[in-house]
């Protein structure tokens, strides 16, 4: 994600302050993504685990 980032920014031309700023930001960016993957994942796990499996040949 970052490296999308620096390109659409140019950032060649970004000063080293604003650099570290950016590369700051862009992982508070990435953890809040991955914080939200995890709750996506613990409810699909969730999901599975409560859908009930019908028994015997009868399917209703």
């Amino acid at each position: 994600m970052l490296s999308c980032v620096f390109e659409k920014l140019g950032a060649e031309s970004l000063t080293e302050p604003d650099r570290i700023e950016l590369v700051a930001r862009a992982e508070v960016v990435q953890d809040q993504i991955d914080a939200i993957e995890d709750v996506i994942d613990d409810e699909e796990r969730v999901r599975v685990g409560t859908t009930p499996v019908p028994s015997g040949d009868r399917l209703f």
